[in-house]
């Protein structure tokens, strides 16, 4: 992937403030300068849409969010959402199994 810009990193950047201001009710201590390059190595791994994907399940699932565990440690973070994708995609098809087996057995046994 091509090298980010400045202002695709600072729109991350930004985006992380927003969000976890949104989802803690305060803000981030955040130095741009300092993340700045932190954010350009996300960008340079993944799209902004994957990497703001990320952020937000890291605020979501994660205790005490800060900006420097997340930079440093996205990977668990990615591979994180994608087993919970994984197991949220296996639970879908037990409850589509399991309503089936229940419509079958309604009718076999004439129940309503």
């Amino acid at each position: 992937m091509a090298k980010p810009t400045a202002q695709q990193c600072h729109a991350l950047i930004t985006y992380f403030i927003n969000a976890y201001e949104q989802e803690t009710g305060r803000k981030s201590p955040v130095s741009r300068n300092k993340v700045r390059y932190w954010f350009e190595s996300i960008l340079m791994d993944y799209t902004s849409t994957e990497a703001k994907a990320f952020i937000d399940y890291y605020l979501e699932h994660y205790p005490n969010p800060s900006v420097e565990w997340f930079a440093f440690n996205y990977e668990k973070v990615v591979m994180a959402k994608e087993e919970h994708e994984e197991n949220e995609a296996v639970a879908i098809k037990r409850r589509k199994v399991t309503e089936q087996r229940l419509k079958e057995w309604r009718e076999r046994w004439k129940k309503s």
